[in-house]
């Protein structure tokens, strides 16, 4: 007989709390749903030509049904398929039907997987998204990580003697997008020579297109027809690349580039100076000087590391470094009166760098490529500078404000006067970074097809609005 202690069944032994057999081996014991534990006492052992096929109902217990067989007959109702038990006969269901349906499907959709993806990648061939980087670690920790994240986004550039750097920031088909510096292209300007990019783990340059490029601001942009061997990351189309990628004095930042024209290395430091106005040569023997807007940094810009990328502890691509700084006065052991200065680099700001970027992009005529015209230069006057508009008027920042002080005799009189304070460009208010309003200006060009310009100003403690037709949104 079979009886139910707990959660187990045992058969042809005594469960009598009063007279249990205790059992010398050791035996497995259950706890039931009160905590008693159930020891199965020796049962004897079942013959050997005999075994026990026993089952039990879920709705209530009843006596078993037991069915014997000698232990050496073959039963057909127990080979391959599933097997089920009712009542004392045991059923066999074939599944090979089954099995073969099941190995057919999955061949059809692998199939099917296989040729989407040779088709998406045949039309659509794109870069990948960015690595994520956690920056919950330590600075060292967070660093390493930048590096090894954005390292790969970073080329090296030749063009005739010119050594230097780029940024990977797109894919499109076949066609790899490459930012750099414009100054590195001096023999393209003069003698059409072609750039030469060597991407990030290979040996070979291969020749690159110009898309275009902008003087004034130092910045290129190139296209290489080639299947690259390693990942190229889209940088643009990525929340990692935009011009709302804000930064502030003491943030940590990391450059990455061709530096000394040695390879791809890695330098870190903070951001010394977070918006200012910095005087340079022009480009391509056009003479005289200018004053371009830029961000001064510990992290470490020198020679062969122009156009390479410098990046904020998450990863984002806050600007490009282009210049350094080299003082006159200091003297090394060889004699040498041109020495750089030590720890302090500048970088074109992301919120210039990234109107000038899609520019570029727009026109794509292997040239000069048309930005919104400002003339922006120092004051004697004021810290931070002062802003040339072709709208007919000039400003300059006051006290942390950039008011109108001049105005062309033929810029109507209604629309700005002088003393009118700018506080918004287009949806982007103006504050004392200097770069972040230079940059919201270019976000517009003539004939531009989005949005037209649209300024608020300060007039008399009022807010006016004012709008300029003749320029449209262009990022």
């Amino acid at each position: 007989m079979l009886t139910k202690h707990g959660a187990l069944w045992y058969d042809n032994y005594s469960m009598d709390n009063n007279n249990k057999v205790n059992d010398n081996e050791n035996m497995p014991v259950a706890v039931d749903g009160d905590g008693e534990v159930a020891e199965r006492a020796n049962a004897p052992a079942p013959e050997a030509s005999h075994e026990l096929i026993r089952a039990q109902t879920c709705a209530e217990v009843q006596e078993p049904i037991i069915r014997e067989y000698d232990a050496g007959q073959e039963y057909d109702g127990m080979r391959g398929g599933f097997a089920s038990v009712k009542g004392n006969r045991v059923y066999r269901s074939d599944n090979r039907l089954v099995w073969i349906v099941l190995v057919v499907m999955c061949i059809m959709c692998i199939a099917v997987g296989v040729c989407s993806s040779l088709l998406t990648a045949h039309f659509m061939r794109k870069g990948e998204q960015p690595t994520f980087i956690n920056v919950n670690g330590e600075i060292q920790q967070n660093v390493a990580a930048v590096v090894a994240a954005r390292k790969p986004s970073v080329v090296e550039i030749t063009c005739g003697g010119s050594r230097g750097s780029g940024i990977v920031m797109k894919r499109d088909g076949n066609n790899v997008y490459v930012m750099t510096n414009a100054h590195l292209l001096e023999q393209y300007v003069s003698i059409k020579r072609k750039p030469g990019v060597r991407f990030y783990g290979e040996d070979t340059y291969y020749e690159a297109t110009v898309a275009g490029y902008v003087e004034y601001y130092d910045v290129a942009v190139l296209v290489i027809a080639y299947d690259t061997k390693y990942s190229v990351y889209d940088l643009d189309g990525s929340e990692y690349f935009s011009p709302n990628n804000g930064y502030a004095e003491g943030d940590y930042v990391v450059s990455i580039g061709n530096a000394m024209s040695m390879g791809i290395a890695s330098y870190h430091g903070i951001i010394s100076r977070e918006s200012e106005l910095l005087e340079c040569n022009n480009l391509f023997n056009v003479g005289g000087k200018k004053n371009v807007p830029v961000t001064r940094t510990t992290a470490v810009i020198n020679a062969g590391m122009s156009g390479g990328g410098v990046f904020d502890m998450k990863g984002n691509l806050v600007g490009m470094g282009t210049y350094r700084m080299s003082n006159s006065a200091g003297v090394d052991e060889e004699g040498v009166t041109d020495a750089d200065v030590e720890d302090t680099g500048f970088f074109v700001p992301i919120s210039v760098l990234y109107p000038i970027y899609k520019s570029i992009l727009a026109d794509a005529n292997g040239g000069e490529a048309s930005v919104f015209p400002l003339t922006v230069k120092k004051s004697d006057t004021s810290r931070i500078g002062w802003i040339g508009l072709p709208m007919g008027f000039n400003c300059e920042y006051k006290n942390g404000e950039l008011k109108v002080v001049t105005r062309d005799q033929n810029a109507p009189s209604d629309k700005v006067q002088v003393g009118d304070v700018i506080v918004a460009v287009g949806d982007s208010d103006v504050s004392d970074n200097i770069c972040d309003t230079i940059g919201a200006f270019l976000s517009y060009r003539r004939s531009g097809g989005g949005k037209a310009l649209r300024l608020t100003l300060l007039r008399d403690g009022e807010r006016v609005s004012v709008t300029f037709e003749e320029y449209g949104y262009a990022v």
